[in-house]
């Protein structure tokens, strides 16, 4: 299964609802062009329905949180699985990201 997305706002922040596999950089093609588009760069991955990840997945949320926080955004992640989260803290990747249990918790980040 490849990648799918939605957007919710809510309040200042975009929630963006990932769904299936992020494995290649042809996966995550549609999300990077799709964050240029968004109307704020305070922005919550909600990684509930996201199966796996990879370093090409870790790059795109890289490279998002970037333009969040060069624009006085920033990229919160909300509800990895355990999987996915195991991958972030082998990396390190979790001392970088502001990781959330849910996104109700993202979302008073922001406040």
């Amino acid at each position: 299964m490849n990648l799918s997305f939605s957007t919710s706002i809510q309040g200042e922040c975009s929630i963006v609802n990932l769904s299936g596999n992020i494995l290649s950089e042809e996966d995550a093609d549609g999300l990077s062009k799709h964050i240029d588009t968004l109307s704020s760069w305070k922005v919550i991955f909600d990684l509930t329905e996201l199966k796996h990840i990879n370093s090409s997945g870790i790059s795109v949320f890289v490279k998002t949180m970037t333009k969040c926080r060069i624009n006085e955004g920033d990229l919160l992640i909300a509800n990895p699985n355990h999987n996915i989260f195991q991958l972030f803290e082998i990396t390190k990747m979790n001392e970088v990201f502001s990781i959330h249990d849910s996104k109700e918790v993202a979302l008073n980040q922001f406040k």
